[in-house]
């Protein structure tokens, strides 16, 4: 949970928004309550974030180290994760972790995902593991979601200058 938070920080232009897992309740007669508005705190600049989102955007090329993470006619971005897991038997390291943490569209953000797989057989990267059941699962989020695809290119990382002002300033125009 934590690691996602940080990715929707991201996503939401430094902006952490406190997460929860409810939306609201329900009482008996089905009147929905929804949850006590979520504190918001500036916890990294627009411009960290949005360098951080065009670097995570890279991650998802051709180029990058998750391209099964690709959903066509979105942008993503994401990272993925390989780690060596501690056995408590032994307390040495044995099997990994393999994970991938993403967000869609990454021009717009409205979702953001999270993947672990513990104790791969086989493989173990992230990238290869997590990045797609990443893909499938945003794929049917935005899709049963109704998000349309944004048909928008990834910008190559790394800027200059003046292209990261010209992305800073459409981003704060949203």
């Amino acid at each position: 949970m934590q690691a996602t938070s940080v990715f929707a920080t991201i996503a939401n232009n430094g902006i952490r928004v406190s997460p929860t897992v409810i939306a609201g309740t329900s009482d008996a007669s089905g009147n929905f309550t929804p949850s006590a508005p979520r504190e918001k705190v500036r916890a990294v600049s627009a411009e960290t974030a949005t360098k951080l989102r065009l670097m995570m955007e890279s991650v998802v090329t051709a180029n990058g180290t998750a391209p099964e993470a690709a959903i066509a006619g979105y942008r993503v971005a994401g990272k993925t994760g390989t780690a060596m897991r501690v056995d408590d038997k032994c307390h040495c390291y044995k099997g990994y972790t393999a994970s991938f943490i993403g967000f869609a569209p990454a021009d717009a953000p409205r979702y953001v995902i999270s993947v672990t797989i513990q104790a791969p057989q086989g493989i173990h990267w992230g990238g290869t593991l997590g990045a797609p059941v990443f893909k499938q699962v945003m794929s049917f989020v935005l899709q049963s979601r109704h998000v349309p695809p944004t048909h928008t290119k990834a910008v190559p990382y790394p800027l200059n200058e003046a292209q990261l002002r010209l992305i800073q300033t459409k981003i704060v125009k949203k």
